[in-house]
């Protein structure tokens, strides 16, 4: 009997012991997995990290696909404008007053950029006009490599939108009405190849581009002299901040643009006051140029007010008989959303006045739309129906443009 108490208390130091063991092989054991745990986290959060360094988050709407070089980001992507008109002809850049269904733009793009700063931008249209046409081609929309190390000064080069024109430069897309006014339509340039230098300062507060281009026209590789386009544009925030519960924003922009071109075309007389409005078919002009514009953009919550005023003066070379002129046109275009990112409705009145020294040549219009977001721009009903005045013509044209837009 007096050997169990021993005994028993050497079993129990032993169970002790044990557990004591096992605890610590526990504890041991829990650390080691925190601690795995922890680095695991680490490398997750650093591999996020560089994902987003690399530009390999795709935003939404976007395909992330794998690119044969080396560009860490590419991206492909496009859109259709499925659209159909009804009544009368309209405007100049009507063809007839036909009712008609068409394909105002289907476009195919691809972008991307690489870690040393440049990225770059190719984009086919292979529709795209508002005349009749009895077969459709693919051209080249924009083609250019962008050089981004600076905010202040990126340098663009290839062929991209001159930056003239705030309607003319706002995406297609993304525009509140169907097409744009006559006015930037005719005394803009659009695209043309070039080079370019352009940014924002003072916390994109102000922004600036200035471009050199052959002004020869969009998908143009020739210069018809030894001379260049040149154009610029400056935007500066004006004011920001509420206006009740609403966000605030009022921006101003300048712009202005001067070409000396030699182009003849195949019937000299098109140029001259016989001419379409502002002088340029497709940008074609044999002579002097000079344009400039203001502009000024007011958003308030739901509601956005545009208004923008243009301005061109001809001088055609002495080998025509027309005599300098000016054109001029303006805008000005209201918005508001009656349903929240859904339903917008639209008014705009645009003038344009192709020779402002000659009476009864003025275009007018007043555009009355709503545009309904299925899936914010990337899916869009637009429906606007204009009300065209023409000098010399009595009747007011009437004509309702619809189109589906998706963006992919």
């Amino acid at each position: 009997m007096s050997a169990a108490p021993p005994r028993l208390l050497a079993a129990v130091l032993a169970v002790l012991a044990t557990t004591a063991d096992v605890s610590a092989q526990s504890t041991s054991l829990d650390e080691r997995l925190l601690r795995l745990e922890s680095e695991v986290g680490s490398l997750r959060q650093e591999n996020q990290q560089l994902r987003a360094e690399l530009g390999l988050e795709g935003r939404a709407g976007q395909t992330i696909v794998r690119p044969a070089g080396r560009a860490p980001t590419f991206s492909v992507g496009g859109l259709v404008q499925a659209q159909a008109d009804f009544g009368d002809k309209g405007d100049a850049r009507f063809t007839t007053g036909n009712d008609r269904f068409y394909l105002r733009r289907a476009r195919l793009n691809a972008q991307g950029r690489f870690l040393e700063e440049f990225d770059f931008r190719v984009e086919l249209d292979l529709a795209g006009s508002l005349a009749d046409a009895t077969g459709n081609r693919a051209q080249l929309t924009d083609g250019f490599i962008n050089w981004n190390r600076f905010e202040f000064a990126n340098v663009k080069v290839g062929q991209f939108k001159t930056p003239f024109g705030y309607e003319q430069l706002y995406a297609d897309p993304r525009l509140f009405v169907v097409e744009r006014s006559l006015a930037n339509d005719r005394l803009t340039t659009g695209r043309q190849l070039g080079v370019q230098v352009g940014g924002d300062l003072s916390s994109k507060q102000f922004s600036y581009a200035l471009g050199l281009f052959n002004g020869t026209g969009v998908n143009t590789t020739a210069n018809d002299n030894d001379r260049f386009l040149w154009a610029g544009r400056v935007s500066a925030t004006a004011w920001q901040g509420r206006i009740g519960e609403q966000d605030a924003r009022w921006t101003l922009g300048a712009n202005a643009l001067t070409a000396s071109d030699s182009h003849l075309p195949a019937q000299p007389a098109e140029f001259g006051f016989d001419l379409v409005p502002g002088g340029t078919r497709d940008n074609l002009f044999a002579g002097r140029r000079r344009a400039g514009g203001l502009d000024t953009q007011l958003h308030v919550g739901p509601f956005d007010l545009w208004v923008e005023y243009l301005r061109a003066r001809f001088q055609p070379s002495s080998a025509l008989p027309a005599r300098r002129f000016d054109a001029a046109g303006w805008y000005a275009q209201a918005t508001s959303f009656v349903v929240p990112a859904s339903l917008q409705t639209i008014l705009k009145y645009d003038t344009f006045d192709p020779n402002v020294s000659l009476s009864r040549n003025r275009t007018s219009t007043w555009t009355l739309g709503a545009n309904w977001l299925l899936k914010a721009d990337d899916i869009k009903l637009q429906f606007n129906y204009l009300l065209t005045d023409l000098d010399g013509v009595p009747a007011k044209n009437k004509k309702l443009i619809m189109r589906l837009q998706t963006i992919f």
